[in-house]
């Protein structure tokens, strides 16, 4: 069990068990070339290299991979399991929990059809913490907009946009503050404002037009201003704008399987179903002894 070197390497591992859902996890993305972008800018650091585990057979073929997405707390990539063999898995795990004696808080997101992981994280006593739907849409399936109404974020909108984020994603992983921080020509904040200039609702998304991607990452409707239609105005204002990079073809979205009114604005829109998600949070006791 080692450290990863060969970012192409995992790159192609990953996203052959990826594509498939009795392997899929939900940080990971599923095309190689955008998985090897996001290990080489996330997972890359100066001073401990790639912050991925990996177990090989005796022919020096990766069949075991673990990585860790590292903040405060840490997304888990992963377990990757092209065995069966959790035996392996467990020693694996071990490993990568002690090379991290800094993180207590560790989160999964792994396929409701991966059984395999969903057996590993019962015996780790990981628990659950939600169900989520993967959203898809594609663009010959999207009618674009005519009039726009929603506007660019400006300054002077950050007091009622900090106050309705905060009220509609209390824990969330992007604050107001961050959100803005990251604006620019590709991570984008539309507002639609009240008749006082207030943010009644909002939509921040991300593109990457080197590799095709984008992501809605968040849409909220002021609870007062709920009920008029606006979030799915909103919702298709914001996908006219997104598939009018020539290089987008499909939004992906992840929503909780909880929330009905929320999910019918993005049926309503076109969005399908492409996967369903466990949430799971697994925490370190201090005194804990692997």
């Amino acid at each position: 069990m080692e450290k990863a070197q060969n970012l192409i390497e995992l790159s192609r591992f990953l996203a052959k068990l990826n594509n498939q859902k009795q392997f899929h996890i939900g940080y990971c993305g599923e095309v190689e070339e955008e998985i090897y972008k996001t290990l080489k800018e996330d997972f890359v650091h100066e001073k401990d290299g790639i912050s991925f585990w990996i177990a090989k057979n005796q022919d020096g073929v990766i069949i075991t991979a673990i990585g860790l997405d590292i903040g405060t707390s840490a997304e888990v990539w992963g377990p990757f399991l092209q065995i069966v063999s959790l035996p392996l898995q467990h020693q694996l795990w071990e490993q990568v929990v002690k090379g991290n004696s800094s993180i207590s808080e560790f989160y999964f997101f792994v396929n409701k059809e991966n059984i395999t992981q969903q057996q590993f994280l019962n015996e780790i006593g990981a628990a659950k913490t939600g169900e989520h739907l993967i959203l898809e849409i594609k663009k010959e399936n999207f009618h674009e907009m005519g009039e726009i109404r929603s506007k660019p974020y400006e300054e002077r909108d950050y007091p009622t946009f900090e106050k309705l984020h905060f009220e509609m994603f209390p824990n969330t992983y992007y604050d107001a503050k961050t959100i803005i921080n990251r604006l620019s020509e590709h991570c984008i904040l539309k507002v639609l404002k009240s008749e006082m200039n207030d943010v009644v609702g909002y939509a921040y998304y991300e593109i990457d037009s080197e590799i095709g991607e984008a992501s809605l990452e968040y849409l909220a409707i002021s609870p007062k201003a709920q009920n008029q239609g606006l979030g799915t105005l909103l919702l298709k204002e914001v996908l006219t704008e997104m598939f009018s990079h020539s290089h987008i073809t499909e939004i992906r979205l992840s929503v909780n399987n909880q929330n009905n009114r929320a999910n019918h604005v993005y049926f309503k829109a076109g969005f399908e179903q492409k996967h369903i998600l466990y949430s799971n949070q697994f925490h370190r006791r201090v005194d804990e002894d692997f």
